[in-house]
């Protein structure tokens, strides 16, 4: 069997090729449009196994705010079968780093959870040799890619294994974590221990002293725009005590994130939703995160820093929103990639995250070992606490 490869400019077709590849595909055509892609990719999605990362309106409003501001061009890979109903979708992006042109998943550190959108039974008939032809034909192109640099990928995903586990790959920077909610032992119950509930149980109880307590998730224009304020104020106030580099104060990212929690899907809810605990008219802890029937991902998130921060307002915040999955159904649950002790009284179940270098030319053949020695040596300061320790004691003191 023989695969034609088509790439897009727009709607202008300015590439052919044929590759060998065993299975339905007949067909894969690349496109540098998004809008030229959205069709395929909203006939797909309904059925399509992907994380609530991969959804076309999330990644174009990213695309828009942000990645068009970093240089990034959509490379977007469908595969078709003889029908032309498509099979699979790779939502890549393009960029020019130096003398080497890269393509990655688009989203960036915002999509923590990177798969594609693929029909079920291809992911798990599909063989490395199969993902191999399609991307270096896919990569050939009149701008032609040196190196596919895809990150924070799970090894499974709600019950299928990753295919792009297929190819060489190593352990990322950081690991996730999640909670299954769907079995006898699932749910809060099974996340904190006894004591843990009752201590949250005293300290939600001093909380619920102040004039409109409540767990509430934002739904009306003007609650999303407030609880994005509170949040991103907060937020800009915590990462500058750590030393961090603010991620939310990147060119676009605000606009980015108050779009996409804009955004109604088909059941009404916002693309993006906000969990928030709020007070005597302040926020107290508010969790960003993006939900489908599989799992709730958080997404971003902070907390108070007035005398109520005492009470764990984030942990009560976390316990109400579990609730709130159980009750709809998700039978999956985490609170984003990254090391954090409070992610430990919820989360214990490890989701071990990988990384692919695939050089497809000889410069980016010459690239890729630096790219995974500079993420092994992430990963390694990061799994040592004395090393971590040590950097975070540094940005602290550069923060003064």
């Amino acid at each position: 069997m023989s695969i034609a490869v088509n790439y897009h400019a727009g709607q202008e077709n300015i590439a052919s090729a044929c590759v060998p590849c065993a299975g339905r595909i007949v067909r894969v055509e690349v496109f540098d449009d998004l809008g030229a892609a959205e069709p395929l990719w909203r006939a797909l999605a309904p059925d399509a196994w992907a994380t609530p990362y991969q959804r076309f309106d999330l990644l174009a409003a990213w695309h828009r705010h942000v990645g068009t501001r970093k240089g990034i061009v959509p490379f977007i890979v469908i595969g078709f079968d003889g029908g032309g109903r498509p099979l699979f979708l790779w939502p890549f992006g393009r960029k020019q780093t130096g003398p080497l042109s890269l393509a990655g998943f688009l989203g960036s550190k915002h999509a923590s959870f990177n798969i594609g959108l693929w029909r079920r039974d291809l992911a798990a008939a599909i063989s490395e040799a199969d993902i191999r032809n399609l991307m270096a034909q896919s990569a050939a192109g009149r701008v032609p890619i040196d190196l596919f640099t895809l990150y924070d990928q799970p090894l499974r995903w709600d019950g299928l294994a990753n295919p792009f586990a297929l190819l060489p790959r190593q352990l990322s920077a950081e690991d996730g974590s999640c909670l299954t909610l769907d079995h006898p032992a699932g749910g809060i119950e099974a996340a904190v221990s006894p004591a843990m509930r009752s201590r949250l149980r005293i300290k939600e109880r001093k909380l619920k002293k102040l004039d409109g307590y409540g767990y509430v998730q934002a739904t009306s224009a003007a609650d999303i725009d407030r609880t994005l304020d509170a949040f991103f104020a907060l937020k800009a106030v915590h990462m500058r005590a750590q030393g961090l580099t603010n991620v939310f104060a990147e060119p676009g990212v605000v606009e980015f994130l108050r779009r996409s929690s804009h955004i109604k899907l088909s059941d009404g809810r916002p693309l993006i939703e906000l969990h928030a605990l709020e007070g005597n008219g302040e926020v107290l802890a508010v969790f960003g995160a993006v939900v489908d029937a599989y799992r709730f991902s958080a997404m971003f998130n902070t907390y108070t820093l007035s005398q109520h921060a005492r009470h764990s307002p984030g942990l009560i915040l976390l316990q109400h929103m579990i609730g709130a999955c159980v009750a709809r159904g998700a039978r999956s649950f985490d609170i984003g990639v990254g090391r954090a002790h409070y992610k430990s009284f919820f989360c214990k179940e490890p989701e071990p995250l990988f990384d692919t270098f695939l050089p497809l030319t000889p410069r980016g053949r010459l690239a890729a070992p630096a790219f995974s020695a500079a993420f092994a040596a992430k990963r390694m300061i990061k799994s040592k606490p004395a090393l971590w320790s040590a950097v975070q004691f540094v940005r602290r003191v550069r923060a003064g």
